[in-house]
């Protein structure tokens, strides 16, 4: 066998077992992998007259790293053996080669595929066996490894595969990965006849609408839309094999993953290499991207000579770029786990749920579910259709208090810190939906006082010298008695020291004492408020009002009456109408 054989089996209880025939030679175990990945009980034979050959040895080798828990050993041809003695040493070497391994104990079978000898207890013996096999999920995201793609007359492009979880039926509209194209799924066949939806765990045929046969490789994915993403690079915990060569930190390996191989390089987070028999984390950044999701078992392979290594799990599909000395995080199974990670790892931008799909491989409904569940425990908070993690909402949290008491400390004559000026000191960049409910949150629980435009801590109050309070007023008091032509800035500092005068009137800004109309023209309250009170009388008599009427009625200058009326438009009091202004609420 040069290439991946399939057929099938009907076991004596009714049930039909999907058999993948995995060829022995080791030049070509990317094909044996290919077959291999998706199983769930294996058989190992052995050629009852050769014995363990080095194939059979890398075969067990490279079953070590994959999922599969279940196995017969299968001792064929035993018609050719007479002598009892020899086949007592068989199996005696293979019970010392499956020492340690999941095949230790398991059942050893002398069969004859020749003469039929010990078949009825190979059936047997499966039948026992796959009971206790676990079903894998049918309702989780479909994923479809691809091992073979060829045209059928009169059906088109076909692809096949084990089907390693959710279900494929007619009609679904899925996506090659990764290339990333949409395909319509015309129809399924399992063993060899149509079914109304492949399920996971068995063999499957699947004709597919909208894709050549040569656009579609070995190792390419058929996949729920938005749920997998292709990769480049992988954080996984690596396992050499007892007696491997040491993998050197930026080795370049043969990585298999599904029915893919890929070519990559192993950085070694905390050591220069990896002996044989030794585990550690490492990311794999690959010459192409692959497949990949979190849990997934991964067998290496040296790039000259492929020799097998070893094998791990992958614990991040889509890392960060990491630095030596930085390992992976720790695997996360659960689709709640994941979400809650990912959430984690989205930090202050949040992640919407069309990104938690991907990140957490799992379907729309799976997602919802999990964020649900995390929002009922405080986990998260979901603000407007993103999800944050409630740790980075306690951060941000600890960031604002600290911050408005810092601006206290640091400016104690200013009644609070103006909101535009806090969000860039503690949650610059970071999604405006989460800073504003944390905020509004600590407002509402009482550890933050609004104050119009400003924050602060509650009960505090500016605290003011002697010679402060007194400056303070006197600017107060030259606005107040100027009314309608106050005075610019120059003319308010006189006989107050600049660096006290610009603390004072920051402060007089802040609490509204004095406003900025623009233009360096600066007006009390008090007589911002009265020019307001004339405007709308103006306009209720006139129906409008106009630079020059104003100037009149305040009898003051031009200056002055354009500065307030253009500010009264940019705070929606008045709207301009030609060289007139009109009242912008009735």
């Amino acid at each position: 066998t040069i290439d991946l054989g399939f057929a099938h089996l009907d076991l004596p209880n009714g049930d039909r077992v999907g058999i993948v025939d995995v060829p022995g030679h080791e030049r070509l175990i990317r094909n044996m992998l290919a077959g291999a990945t998706g199983i769930d009980l294996v058989l190992l034979v052995v050629a009852a007259d050769e014995g363990v050959m080095p194939q059979t040895r890398e075969h067990l080798d490279i079953l070590r790293f994959l999922p599969v828990r279940a196995g017969i050993v299968v001792l064929n041809k035993v018609d050719l053996v007479e002598d009892r003695a020899w086949l007592d040493l068989v199996r005696e070497e293979l019970a010392a080669l499956t020492a340690g391994t999941f095949l230790e104990g398991a059942p050893v079978l002398e069969v004859s595929a020749k003469t039929g000898q010990g078949l009825p207890a190979l059936v047997q013996a499966i039948q026992a066996a796959l009971q206790t096999v676990a079903a894998r999920d049918a309702n989780a995201p479909a994923r479809l490894p691809i091992d073979r793609a060829f045209t059928m007359p009169g059906f088109g492009t076909v692809v096949t595969g084990t089907l390693w979880s959710g279900r494929i039926a007619p009609g679904d509209i899925l996506v090659l990965l990764p290339p990333g194209r949409e395909v319509r799924v015309r129809g399924v066949q399992s063993h060899g006849e149509p079914v109304a939806a492949g399920l996971a765990g068995s063999r499957v045929a699947v004709n597919l609408a909208g894709v050549e046969k040569e656009a579609i490789e070995r190792g390419h994915v058929l996949a729920t839309p938005g749920v997998f993403a292709p990769t480049d690079r992988l954080d996984v915990r690596l396992r050499l094999l007892p007696g491997a060569p040491p993998l050197a930190h930026l080795g370049r390996v043969r990585l298999y993953l599904g029915a893919d191989e890929v070519i990559g390089r192993v950085l070694l987070a905390d050591r220069r290499q990896l002996e044989g028999g030794a585990e550690a984390d490492a990311q794999i950044r690959l010459e192409r991207p692959t497949v990949a999701d979190i849990g997934d078992p991964v067998v290496i392979r040296r790039f000259s000579p492929m020799v097998t290594l070893g094998g791990g799990t992958v614990l991040d599909a889509h890392p960060p770029l990491r630095r030596r000395g930085e390992g992976a995080a720790r695997v996360k199974t659960t689709p709640e786990e994941r979400v809650e990670d990912a959430a984690q790892a989205a930090g202050a931008s949040g992640i919407s749920f069309d990104e938690l799909m991907t990140k957490a491989s799992a379907t729309r409904p799976q997602v919802e579910q999990a964020v649900a569940a995390l929002e009922a425990a405080g986990g998260v908070l979901v603000i407007r259709g993103r999800i944050f993690h409630a740790a980075t909402a306690r951060r941000l949290a600890d960031a604002l208090t600290r911050e408005v008491g810092a601006f206290h400390q640091a400016a104690p004559w200013r009644p609070g810190i103006p909101r535009e000026e806090l969000k860039p000191k503690v949650f610059p960049g970071g999604d405006d939906r989460l800073y504003a409910a944390v905020l509004q949150r600590l407002i509402d629980d009482g550890a933050l006082e609004a104050a119009g435009a400003l924050l602060r801590l509650p009960g505090f109050a500016p605290q003011l010298s002697p010679q402060d309070a007194a400056a303070r007023e006197r600017i107060a008091a030259a606005l107040r008695g100027a009314r309608f032509a106050p005075p610019g800035r120059e003319e308010l500092s006189r006989g107050i020291e600049p660096a006290r005068f610009e603390r004072l009137f920051r402060a007089l800004l802040d609490d509204g004492t004095v406003v900025d109309v623009g233009q360096g023209v600066y007006f009390h309250r008090d007589t911002l408020e009265e020019i307001r009170r004339i405007v709308e009388d103006v306009v209720a008599a006139t129906g409008q009002v106009t630079v020059a009427t104003l100037r009149d009625r305040l009898q003051t200058s031009r200056k002055y009456a354009l500065a307030v009326l253009e500010y009264f438009d940019t705070i929606k009091l008045t709207r301009r109408v030609g060289d007139a202004r009109v009242l912008a609420r009735r």
